[in-house]
């Protein structure tokens, strides 16, 4: 059996779409079901998954009170019950072959223990000029190319498109709830994190773009006061991330990366005002400038929070 979980929260816009469009994918005879993860909605998310699971046998709806994406994916991975154990947003359509080529992958390469699959842009309004292609992403796109193969650190599965062998939670753990979105900020690295433990550990990752899901992008991600928040972010999800453990390795790295971004930002301060507003020429030259100051200060950020001892975020 494949479980399919869908974590959410206060997306009922979007949800169900999401829903409906993996219901319409071709099944072959594969046993699966659909977890609806309801992070704790305020909206009308309890009263669609509800509606879901009253309608279709397959479908279940759950909700995690405890609030963060990696606390209800660590239910959904509970809760499940198939072999495979698959994950993707609230915010995706499914393609028609999307559940026969996850299984169709697990049960031709053995050896792989997770599946990544393909994501692409499905843009809500029309694109930034400046957005161009090499900051897709932060939306979760993946640029693995057109044919199956292996994916290894740095290149990882997308967390909105991926899948696991049950195995891999039973040897590794979950996913670390110190790291991962919570309501109001926009950390990530928990999925990261988790990947490049279980590839520490032997487990190696197919990238599969047969199973392919389309990443809505609503017209609020596509301001550039966003993607310079997600930036921002980012640069703090990479330091949290590597902050865990006493590893002196990474301990090195990080120093180094720390002392790099410094002197960056000290070279570029008399820019701060204008590098840190949204509204600049919107060139696509001043926008890369722009979102690579904020994630060099994202990373000193973090740093410095626990050099001072500042509360995760």
């Amino acid at each position: 059996m494949i479980s399919v979980i869908v974590c959410t929260y206060n997306r009922d816009r979007v949800l169900e779409d999401t829903v409906r469009s993996f219901l319409e994918c071709r099944t072959g005879g594969i046993e699966h079901e659909v977890l609806i993860l309801d992070n704790n909605s305020t909206d009308r998310t309890r009263e669609i998954g509800e509606r879901f699971a009253a309608r279709h046998s397959r479908v279940r709806y759950l909700n995690e009170p405890c609030q963060g994406h990696p606390h209800a994916k660590n239910r959904g991975i509970r809760e499940s019950c198939g072999e495979i154990v698959a994950f993707a947003d609230d915010d995706v359509y499914f393609t028609p072959g999307w559940l026969e080529a996850v299984r169709s992958s697990f049960d031709r390469r053995p050896e792989f223990s997770c599946i990544g699959g393909r994501v692409v842009p499905s843009f809500e309004a029309d694109r930034p000029a400046w957005l161009d292609d090499d900051l897709l992403w932060i939306y979760g796109v993946t640029r693995y190319g057109d044919q199956e193969r292996e994916i290894r650190h740095p290149e990882i599965p997308i967390g909105c498109n991926m899948a696991f062998r049950r195995e891999v939670f039973e040897r590794n753990g979950g996913f670390v709830t110190s790291l991962g979105r919570k309501p109001g900020i926009l950390l990530s690295g928990d999925e990261d994190e988790f990947l490049i433990r279980a590839a520490k550990a032997g487990m190696k990752t197919l990238y599969v773009p047969e199973a392919q899901v389309s990443h809505r992008i609503p017209p609020a991600r596509l301001a550039r006061r966003w993607v310079i928040s997600r930036f921002y972010w980012a640069g703090v999800s990479d330091i949290a991330m590597r902050q865990l453990g006493d590893d002196r390795w990474s301990r090195a790295f990080l120093a180094r990366k720390s002392a790099r971004a410094l002197l960056r930002l000290l070279r570029e301060w008399k820019e701060a005002g204008s590098l840190l507003r949204a509204d600049s020429d919107g060139k696509i030259r001043s926008v890369r400038k722009q979102v690579d100051f904020c994630y060099q200060a994202g990373l000193l950020r973090q740093m410095i929070a626990e050099a001072i001892a500042l509360p995760a975020p």
